[in-house]
């Protein structure tokens, strides 16, 4: 990386959070990163170096994920919105433009909905919470409780073939991008000890039988800055039409749509990614 890439852990409600940040600029922009086996460089180390040379970017790695303290209690989506709320005011630095990917989408629609005066600009990316139901409902709450996702990580870690066809079918559109370093990366962060237990503990504690713990659906129309919501157009995790239908209930909002990407498009194709962010940005 060619920037000056900074990062410090900071105490927020007794959980130590580690934060990259970098560049100079005025304007502050938080980039939190997605479930699973994320972190912030995962996600967002191409688009952060790029942003940087324009803005102030931090990126945390939410608590359960990277170099951040595990909790014993449970993970759910009002604990992750308290925490990113600490790192604001840790940083001193709000009201701040915040972008996430798919879980941290979802806290960015959380804050926006119950910290307004914290951000500027909202830009959520292939968002968790943009829809009523998840695609499968009823069969996701079953799997989410089974031993199937309990041991997942363990059993599919050990083989890169596998975690390659999975970043393929479920993250990258385009093959040539998911190179034999992005393959290990992920295969490290899956054999970590318990490193499915946060996302484990987030499905359980936000799906239930019916629908979804935390309503943000219902509330979209409630959110008062202007939005940006970017979505791949072949992601499977949260499908298109999900964002087309947020997009005309969010008031100030307008919908990029990154042809071809997955639910990762932010790391597929980072200079788009990067370019729209600019211009929203310059425009308001």
């Amino acid at each position: 990386m060619d920037i000056n890439l900074n990062r410090k852990t900071i105490l927020v409600d007794g959980v130590n959070v580690r934060c990259f940040y970098a560049g100079n600029g005025n304007t502050p922009v938080v980039l939190l990163h997605g479930a699973g086996v994320d972190s912030a460089m995962m996600s967002w180390a191409e688009g952060m170096e790029l942003l940087a040379e324009e803005f102030k970017v931090i990126a945390p790695d939410l608590p359960g994920y990277g170099g951040s303290d595990r909790i014993e209690g449970e993970y759910t989506l009002q604990f992750y919105t308290d925490i990113v709320k600490g790192i604001i005011e840790a940083f001193e630095c709000s009201p701040v433009i915040m972008a996430g990917l798919s879980l941290g989408g979802g806290i960015c629609l959380n804050m926006a909905l119950n910290y307004p005066e914290l951000i500027k600009l909202l830009i959520p990316v292939d968002a968790w919470g943009i829809f009523p139901k998840l695609p499968y409902h009823r069969l996701t709450y079953w799997y989410t409780r089974s031993k199937i996702n309990d041991n997942l990580y363990q059993w599919t870690g050990k083989y890169q073939s596998l975690i390659r066809w999975s970043l393929n079918y479920n993250l990258i559109g385009d093959k040539s991008k998911v190179t034999e370093a992005l393959v290990e990366e992920v295969q490290r962060a899956m054999l970590e000890p318990d490193a499915g237990k946060p996302f484990i503990s987030f499905q359980r504690s936000e799906i239930t039988k019916t629908g979804l713990k935390t309503d943000l659906f219902s509330r979209l129309g409630e959110i008062s800055m202007p939005t940006l919501l970017i979505h791949g157009s072949r992601d499977k995790a949260v499908p298109l039409k999900y964002a087309v239908a947020a997009s005309k209930i969010i008031p100030n909002c307008r919908l990029h749509i990154m042809e071809g990407c997955k639910h990762w498009p932010q790391k597929e194709r980072p200079g788009e990614f990067v370019k729209v962010v600019g211009d929203f940005i310059k425009r308001h």
